[in-house]
């Protein structure tokens, strides 16, 4: 590295769907690609970190030199590990030891969590999160993500975990989610669920591409749209009346591609968490202002944020 070099922050946010990665000189941007996860499947375990270095050095500027690296990745995580435990929707990734694989390669310091805790980390220090005490931030994705921040701090468990909040007993219904819950939010009120209800009743819907104003146009056109989006609204108050009762944020930010609709279903949301005087939930809910980006982003910023937890 000569002194002239710019000193570059890599993150990676790991989705179910997409793979996203991006290159930081401070808090700004030099380059990013998102990748489908899929991809990944189709490579031999034993050649996938090689796989992830390589995308970052190719994003990597002829001056750059990467100095650090964070992840986020969906579903359990053991951050005293290293390792992914998520076999539902991250099994390429899940149970190897990838943290210590990707830090031996580039050797630099590196760190790792779950997706939604490097999210809120982007929004905090760099989105709509900045100035807050406590922020509660949930992702609607692919499945449910949750994270709380206290003081720019993560919330853990006793045994230094991520809570996956978003895994919680919401209905009465029957179906049983992946985790091992009945009337799970994450099953009940994800992207998934909105899209599958969305498609059913208008099979050409192109979700990538769909808009605000295009889905607010359909809705004034067919009440059986508005009725879809107002029934998502009410299932996603559901578990976030819960959240908001147990930790008090002074904010609330949404994010995942569903969140980007929020005009659309925040009445029958505001309605869900609705309360007797004396008993009201924190109003302040409010989009991702980094969208996107907040994971990678976040994951970036992982190790300057904190050490990573050692291992035990």
């Amino acid at each position: 590295m000569t002194n002239s070099a710019r000193l570059l922050r890599a993150g990676i946010d790991m989705g179910g769907t997409g793979t996203r990665f991006i290159l930081l000189e401070g808090l700004r941007e030099v380059a990013a690609l998102t990748v489908p996860t899929a991809e990944f499947d189709a490579i031999p375990q034993s050649r996938r970190s090689d796989e992830l270095v390589s995308r970052l050095r190719q994003l990597c500027p002829a001056d750059g030199q990467i100095i650090s690296l964070g992840i986020g990745a969906s579903g359990p995580v053991n951050n005293r590990s290293g390792v992914i435990e998520n076999s539902d929707t991250l099994a390429c990734f899940s149970f190897f030891p990838l943290l210590d694989e990707l830090q031996q390669r580039l050797n630099v310091p590196a760190a790792i969590d779950n997706d939604a805790v490097v999210a809120a980390l982007g929004e905090f220090h760099a989105g709509a999160g900045v100035g807050s005490q406590r922020m509660l931030m949930v992702t609607l994705g692919t499945g449910i993500g949750v994270a709380l921040l206290d003081k720019g701090q993560p919330f853990r468990t006793i045994d230094g975990r991520h809570p996956e909040a978003g895994h919680i007993p919401v209905s009465g219904s029957t179906h049983r989610c992946y985790c091992g819950v009945t009337g799970c939010w994450e099953t009940e009120a994800s992207r998934g669920w909105l899209q599958q209800a969305l498609l059913q009743l208008l099979p050409n819907l192109h979700w990538p591409q769909l808009t605000v104003k295009r889905l607010d146009a359909l809705s004034a056109d067919d009440p059986r749209v508005a009725a879809i989006l107002s029934e998502y609204g009410g299932r996603v108050g559901r578990g976030l009346s819960t959240l908001l009762a147990l930790y008090g944020p002074d904010l609330t930010v949404l994010s995942g591609s569903a969140a980007r609709l929020l005009p659309l279903f925040r009445p029958s949301l505001d309605t869900a968490l609705q309360r007797a005087s004396g008993y009201h939930l924190s109003p302040q809910i409010i989009s991702s202002s980094l969208g996107d980006a907040a994971g990678a982003l976040g994951a970036a910023l992982l190790p300057t944020i904190r050490e990573p937890v050692k291992r035990s």
